[in-house]
């Protein structure tokens, strides 16, 4: 099969459109200091502690819960409604936020939503009632909903695409990094702030400092790259255009900007097949993703035991082993998208299903000790398969629509999986135990998400072949058969 790459020329198949073959040296890829010398160090060194920060407000609200509850006198059923609707305004926030990103500069949405997210911190920890909390808590959500669409796509135009693996795993440990500290930092700032039923407030109050500081940062170091820049070669001067990365405008150089729509956007998106079985395999994974933490939760507490400080601490400890495991994973993707990009989306559906295979059989060990390393393990599994998501949107996006791209896939997880899959996981739980309804959940969400991705695996070179192209939108060659 023959494609035409970025630059018009004709390649045999052998490298992936768009992506720089290995060199005489026989070189797999950038090292990660030279993508990030290539691509500047501000993007990914604001994207890492912004996305932790959000991620540390969530766990504080879980770690806290209890004091929470007692100081404002609701029920938990009322809390969890109250505190649940930062995941719904982060989810539905995403979409404006990806029409916002391909019209404005993305600079701009960064800074306004870290100082946005460091105010409603400060809301939550001087709010005086239910209301004013829960106002607090959508604000929080909706402060973080520029993460998906705007990193997924600022990190695509910043950096090249044979290191761009690695720094899409370094974003991607973000979320274990705050799960991982979040529960223990969250816990010394009330513990330090006294014993009073009201300490948590100091949590909250604490957590704003170092976040209106990222906003400060932001605003001082973060530059808007060119679009599309990193994927293909610019016009030169002597064709009428800048050279390649040097322009800083919000379209780049040599590239008509024409905004698309966010219908528009899904419309085509949901053509782009690879993308679309993805986004079918995400959606119904986050059955798995939302309900297992809680019912793990729930059997610690219930059969084993364990109270809020030791299951924090538990989870906390558990997501080390996940964050080295995406970190080697996305240095290790690099290397096998450059020589046969297909096989990342077998290693990503095969970690999925593998995922599934342990957490079904691991949960009925009885054993506290097996029990822990089986979730262990399997979360590690799924750690590896879910940084091969962002480096593989952004190639078969084209760069008009990355951002909406990014903004898409939490929504597939959220209503899919999180929404109704919790409810369903709820049913059982209360009916069988946590046992049976993480094994229910599980095998059913990992078998159909490796299904889905394997299915998307055979139409990856043909989709990144027209996203490095960049054909019109409403243009046949996204869904037109593939040839060999």
């Amino acid at each position: 099969m023959s494609v035409h790459d970025a630059t018009g020329q004709v390649s045999d198949g052998s490298s992936a459109p768009g992506e720089m073959s290995p060199g005489a040296d026989g070189s797999s890829g950038l090292r990660l200091r030279d993508t990030l010398r290539r691509g500047g160090w501000a993007v990914c060194m604001l994207a890492v502690p912004l996305v932790v920060m959000e991620q540390l407000s969530r766990e504080a609200t879980s770690t806290l819960a209890p004091d929470i509850r007692n100081t404002f006198g609701i029920s938990d059923a009322a809390f969890v409604a109250t505190a649940g609707f930062t995941g719904v305004a982060l989810v539905l926030g995403g979409v404006p936020m990806a029409w916002l990103a391909v019209r404005v500069n993305r600079k701009y949405l960064v800074v306004v939503s870290a100082t946005v997210g460091t105010l409603s911190l400060v809301g939550a920890g001087l709010a005086q009632n239910v209301w004013q909390l829960f106002v607090a808590y959508a604000f929080t959500g909706l402060a973080a909903a520029y993460s998906n669409p705007v990193f997924g796509s600022l990190i695509a135009d910043a950096y090249p695409v044979e290191g761009r693996g690695r720094i899409y795993s370094l974003h991607a440990t973000a979320t274990p990094i705050g799960q991982a500290v979040g529960p223990a930092l969250a816990g010394s700032i009330s513990g330090i702030a006294g014993d009073g039923g009201e300490s948590w407030r100091w949590a909250y109050i604490g957590l704003a400092v170092p976040y209106a500081l990222l906003a400060i940062a932001a605003a001082v170091f973060l530059k808007e790259p060119a679009r599309g820049g990193a994927d293909r070669p610019l016009p030169t001067a002597g064709t009428g255009g800048a050279e390649a990365g040097s322009g800083t405008g919000a379209s780049g150089p040599g590239y008509e900007e024409t905004p698309i729509g966010i219908f528009r956007g899904f419309r085509q998106m949901m053509k782009v097949r690879t993308f679309l079985y993805m986004c079918l395999g995400i959606g119904v994974l986050g059955l798995a993703l939302f309900t297992v933490p809680v019912q793990m939760s729930l059997l610690l507490g219930d059969e084993y035991g364990f109270d809020a400080v030791d299951r924090g601490l538990i989870f906390s400890l558990t997501q080390l082993p996940v964050i080295a495991a995406m970190v080697v994973g996305g240095q290790q993707f690099d290397r096998v998208f450059r020589s046969k990009p297909e096989k990342t989306v077998l290693i990503a559906g095969a970690s999925i299903l593998v995922y599934g295979v342990i957490t079904s059989g691991g949960i009925w060990l009885r054993p506290a000790p097996l029990l822990l390393a089986g979730y262990v393990l399997a979360s590690m599994c799924v750690g590896i398969a879910l940084v091969c998501v962002g480096p593989l949107v952004a190639a078969v996006s084209p760069y008009r629509l990355r951002a909406q791209a990014f903004a898409f896939l939490p929504v597939f997880t959220f209503l899919m999986g999180g929404f109704f899959g919790s409810i369903f996981a709820g049913f059982i739980s209360d009916s069988f135990g946590p046992r049976p309804a993480i094994c229910a959940a599980v095998a059913f969400s990992a078998v159909a998400a490796g299904y889905f991705f394997l299915q998307g695996r055979g139409h990856l070179r043909r989709d990144m072949a027209a996203a490095a192209g960049e054909p019109a939108p409403d243009t046949e060659s996204l869904t037109s058969p593939r040839k060999d």
